[in-house]
């Protein structure tokens, strides 16, 4: 997408390219009412782009939820609130008091998953459709955010590598992606679900293109050798991530960014923990099984 360019149709918004991929929008304020034909507008530029970037926002948390709702019902993030109304969830590495937490601290270790590239409830039979991010306090140094485009991950791959990749299916475990990293025990979102297959090429239900569902989160292929299998998954994540394909973004206090999950990886970089960083995280949930691509 070209920079500053004005979007066409019922919309009064530009957009402007984010680089590799995504794109930024501007003239467009998510705290006020937005008519279903923009809002259809903004919809299919989120699933054409990938991610779509908003700046100087500062949503109050039920403003973001209802922009969520507007994408479709949210997921139940907090799994101690099964039978509860779903809200927002607060990522961040400020305790109770407001003081910036220890990196050994539980809470630091649970969300340390985030750091590898996943897309969002990849562990449900039906994973999440889009996530709204906002930044509510934004680090001076560290706690950026990575994303990748699948969709294009996939389109630059080599025919013959295309080729082989039709029918395998992903193991997503979200248990093993925990104790990876240190934690085993349960009551952590996904921890306590059994692992679950998803094809590793799929077709996006909306858009109808192909793009590959690979993840950090991904334990092995179905039915291939564990070495075989780990040397794949290291390959197609190397290729969709590489440098030249991705987007990095530093957080500002009032930053939004929407993104759609059936066609994004995306991954956190870590904490900084000299410098205090809180988002808030709504999740769209999913409106079907992954579609295997043919």
């Amino acid at each position: 997408m070209s920079s500053d360019s004005a979007t066409t149709g019922p919309s009064a918004f530009e957009t402007r390219s984010l680089g590799a991929i995504g794109a930024e929008v501007r003239g467009l304020d998510l705290r006020r009412a937005i008519s279903d034909d923009v809002f259809d507008v903004l919809r299919e530029l989120v699933m054409r782009e990938g991610l779509v970037l908003f700046r100087g926002q500062a949503l109050t948390s039920i403003e973001q939820i209802g922009l969520g709702q507007r994408f479709g019902p949210l997921e139940q993030l907090d799994v101690r609130a099964e039978q509860e109304e779903p809200t927002l969830v607060v990522i961040g590495n400020l305790d109770s008091k407001g003081e910036v937490l220890p990196a050994d601290a539980t809470h630091m270790k649970l969300i340390s998953i985030n750091e590898g590239w996943h897309t969002d409830s990849s562990f449900r039979e039906i994973p999440a459709s889009f996530s709204v991010f906002s930044c509510v306090v934004g680090p001076e140094v560290g706690g950026d955010t990575f994303y990748a485009n699948l969709r294009r991950g996939w389109v630059d791959l080599p025919e013959d590598l295309k080729a082989r990749l039709y029918g395998l299916r992903g193991v997503h475990d979200y248990a093993a992606a925990y104790r990876a990293r240190g934690n085993d025990e349960g009551g952590m979102i996904g921890y306590d679900l059994p692992a679950i297959v998803h094809p590793l090429v799929r077709r996006h239900p909306e858009t109808g293109t192909t793009g590959l569902y690979v993840s950090e989160h991904i334990s092995h292929i179905e039915g291939m050798d564990p070495a075989e299998s780990r040397r794949l998954l290291d390959e197609l994540l190397n290729h969709t991530t590489a440098e030249n394909r991705i987007y990095r973004h530093h957080w500002s206090v009032g930053d939004v960014m929407i993104w759609d999950n059936r066609s994004m990886l995306h991954r956190a970089q870590g904490f900084d923990q000299r410098h205090p960083r809180v988002m808030h995280h709504v999740r769209v949930g999913g409106f079907e099984r992954p579609i295997a691509a043919t």
